[in-house]
């Protein structure tokens, strides 16, 4: 085999792969005793355990694989006792400085590495994206410890649930209408109750890990993926109890109901693009009256100069980040609302949808949406009239906001809050009926 651009590239892929783990193996931060007399030379400090698997050996041993994937196109035999010869030679590295150190994690990785070299031969973009994964694993550990202590058993047990609701469950499920209306779809009811508390679920951690002690703004924006109802609830009970941070809480408020907005666009984009592409005047107009409204009470929040740190962040109560029960219920909530808009439709025509919708905004707005979603991807409703029936139930949710803001937290918290949420829910119900 001749040498050509082609084989000069996938070298340099296994190259590259060899100096990618090795030097991330290089560079672990550890904690070591002092070297002992005998374990010196003149004075220069003997290499410690790690340094024995580098970034020169790893990289041997990835275009060792490489070397062993090109001679086995001619010689299947000897590329078999290469990779072998490898591997008992880390190994033998294992065993002789297992006794200092007696983790296998540098050994796994370098055996990994010699495999990695070999798929460069074959596939080397798809080994470069399995090194990348790898590197991120391994450099990751101290940050895994960490997380692992703060795990709790009921978060693993829900993590489970939802795996297994994804699946097992989903798959078997019917992916046809079972109702005379063809509202209920099962498949297609269990997937949008998957896509709802999949967000969630990543809320809750998110929150979980960076900690409302990391500043007001990262709680509103972390918090607003998980539910920006019972962040505004917890901000206005935050601005009763310290009123010095009442302009605060108002910002972290509004950030969680502006990544509410972009949440639901997120949400009608997987779902059908060509409803997105109309309702992004309304919900964008909404977006940018929130996002100025942040820059003003940023500014506002500044100034504000509270005695004390405490209460300076929001104490949310996260709640377990899935259950079966709350799923049920969203599924059996979101199949109501299918099934009144379903019938609206047919019976009241365009004005039924917005009936429904302005009713399910005050109560949840995420099943009114993909149930308008679901209908104007399968062509039973205009994508118009679906753009004006979500940013109602947007409208109506954002005037419940508004009233907990007032019941919770007072009334300077309210006046902070309320009419930048009605204002732009009502700029971008303008936006959209006007343009």
């Amino acid at each position: 085999m001749h040498l050509n651009l082609e084989i000069i590239v996938k070298i340099i892929y296994a190259l590259g792969i060899g100096v990618l783990i090795g030097l991330e193996r290089s560079l672990i931060p550890a904690v070591k005793e002092p070297p002992k007399e005998s374990e010196t030379v003149k004075g220069i400090q003997a290499e410690l355990p790690d340094a024995l698997l580098g970034v020169r050996t790893f990289a041997i041993l990835s275009l060792g694989g490489f070397s062993a994937a090109l001679i086995g196109t001619a010689s299947p035999t000897a590329a078999a006792v290469i990779v072998v010869g490898l591997v008992i030679l880390v190994i033998a590295m294992y065993f002789h400085i297992g006794n200092k150190d007696p983790g296998i994690t540098t050994e796994i990785a370098a055996v990994a590495c010699c495999g990695l070299g070999m798929l460069c031969y074959s596939y080397p973009n798809a080994a470069g994206a399995i090194a990348l994964i790898i590197t991120v694993l391994l450099a990751s550990k101290r940050f895994m410890a960490t997380t692992i202590k703060r795990l709790k058993w009921v978060e693993l047990t829900d993590t489970l649930k939802l795996l297994v609701i994804i699946i097992i469950v989903l798959p078997l499920l019917p992916n046809r209408a079972l109702d005379p209306y063809g509202a209920f779809n099962p498949y297609k009811v269990i997937f949008l109750v998957i896509l709802i508390s999949g967000i969630s679920f990543v809320g809750y951690f998110l929150t979980k890990f960076l900690g409302p002690e990391r500043g007001l703004g990262l709680t509103g924006l972390f918090g607003g993926l998980a539910s920006s109802t019972a962040l505004t609830a917890a901000m206005a009970n935050q601005a009763k109890q310290a009123p010095g941070l009442t302009n605060a809480c108002a910002f972290a408020a509004v950030i969680a109901n502006a990544t509410m907005f972009c949440r639901v666009l997120v949400v009608v984009a997987i779902l059908d693009r060509n409803l997105m592409t109309q309702l992004a005047r309304s919900i964008g107009a909404m977006i940018l009256v929130a996002l100025a409204s942040v820059a003003v009470l940023w500014l506002r929040s500044k100034k504000d100069q509270p005695d004390q740190k405490r209460g300076s962040s929001s104490e949310l109560s996260l709640k377990n980040p899935f259950s079966i029960g709350p799923a049920l219920k969203f599924a059996a909530f979101f199949v109501g609302v299918l099934f009144v808009a379903k019938i609206s439709k047919i019976y009241l025509g365009d004005q039924g949808i917005y009936l429904a919708s302005l009713v399910s905004g005050l109560a949840d707005v995420d099943a009114i949406t993909l149930s308008i979603a679901e209908q104007t991807k399968a062509l039973h409703l205009n994508l118009s009239v679906g753009a004006i029936g979500i940013t109602i139930a947007v409208t109506a949710n954002s005037l419940v906001k508004s009233g907990i803001a007032l019941y919770s937290g007072g009334l300077p918290f309210a006046v902070r809050l309320a009419p930048i949420l009605i204002g732009a829910t009502f700029a971008g119900l303008a936006v959209l009926l006007i343009f």
